[in-house]
C-alpha cells in the first residue's frame, strides 16, 4: 500500500504529483489542508479553504484508463457511505448528497517516457456552510457537515478514498459497473445535455459497458461521452 503525503498548503495536489511523477510510486497520494491554485473540469477554478479535503492519487499505467473517472466516482461514493453519508453519483463522477454536489473529480493523463499515467484530483466538501457556497455562486454544492451532519477526519477519509481508488481502478470495469450503476442518481431522469453552445433534453436510460451514458429522445437511443457533453438535471443540478 502506498502512503499518504500530507501537506499544509500546495498550489494543486494534481500539479504536485505531476511534478514528481518520476520519483513517486504507483498509487502515491497527496492531500493538503489548503489548495491555492486547483482547477476543476472545463477550466473552472478550484480553490480550497480548510473546509475542503483536496486529494490526488497517481495511477501509473491503469489497465482501463478510459473508465478511471467512473471508478473514482464509485470509490468516493463508497468511502462517504462508510463515513455515514447517504451518497450517490451524478454521471459521470460528481458525488452527491441530498441533491447537492459534495465532491468533484478531475482526471488528467500524463505521458512519462513510454508510459501513460493518470493523476486523479478530487475535492471533498467537509465542513463549509450553506452561506459559503451561496457566496461562491455555487448553490448546487454542499458539505458533508451541512447535508449529512457528519465531519469525518480528513486524513482518515483521504486514506480510505485513496485505497478505494487504487482498488477499483485496478479492477475490470465490468466488476466496477456493478458497484457504480446502483449508485448513479442520473438514471431514470430527464436530463439536459450541453455540448459547446448546444443543448437538448433526453431521458437517461442506462450506463453502457464502456461507461458512456445511454440516453433516449424522440429520435431513439444514443450514447453520451463525458469528455464531450455536460449533463444537468431538468429541475436543478441532479
Amino acid at each position: 500500500m502506498s502512503g499518504l503525503i500530507h501537506l499544509d498548503e500546495v498550489d494543486s495536489t494534481i500539479s504536485y504529483l505531476k511534478r514528481r511523477i518520476g520519483e513517486l510510486p504507483d498509487g502515491a497520494a497527496v492531500m493538503a489542508e489548503v489548495q491555492t491554485a486547483g482547477r476543476g473540469r472545463r477550466g473552472h477554478g478550484w480553490v480550497s479553504d480548510g473546509g475542503m479535503l483536496p486529494l490526488s492519487v497517481l495511477l501509473k499505467n491503469p489497465p482501463q484508463p478510459a473508465t478511471v473517472t467512473l471508478c473514482c466516482g464509485a470509490a468516493v461514493c463508497m468511502a462517504l457511505e462508510a463515513a455515514g453519508a447517504e451518497a450517490g453519483i451524478k454521471w459521470p463522477n460528481d458525488v452527491i448528497v441530498s441533491a447537492h454536489k459534495v465532491c468533484g473529480i478531475l482526471c488528467e493523463s500524463v505521458c512519462f517516457g513510454d508510459n501513460i499515467s493518470v493523476v486523479v484530483g478530487l475535492g471533498v466538501n467537509i465542513s463549509q456552510s450553506e452561506e459559503f457556497f451561496r457566496a461562491a455562486g455555487i448553490p448546487h454544492a454542499g458539505s458533508l457537515k451541512q447535508l449529512a451532519g457528519i465531519s469525518p477526519d480528513k486524513t482518515k477519509l483521504a486514506k480510505d478514498i485513496a485505497e478505494r481508488v487504487r482498488t477499483l481502478c485496478a479492477m475490470d470495469f465490468s466488476e466496477v459497473y456493478k458497484l457504480y450503476k446502483p449508485r448513479c442518481v442520473t438514471l431514470g431522469r430527464q436530463v439536459r445535455l450541453m455540448e459547446n453552445d448546444r443543448e437538448r433534453t433526453a431521458f437517461a436510460r442506462d450506463i453502457a459497458e464502456n461507461g458512456f451514458l445511454v440516453c433516449e429522445d424522440e429520435n431513439g437511443r444514443f450514447e453520451v461521452n463525458a469528455s464531450e457533453v455536460s449533463v444537468r438535471g431538468i429541475m436543478g443540478y441532479v
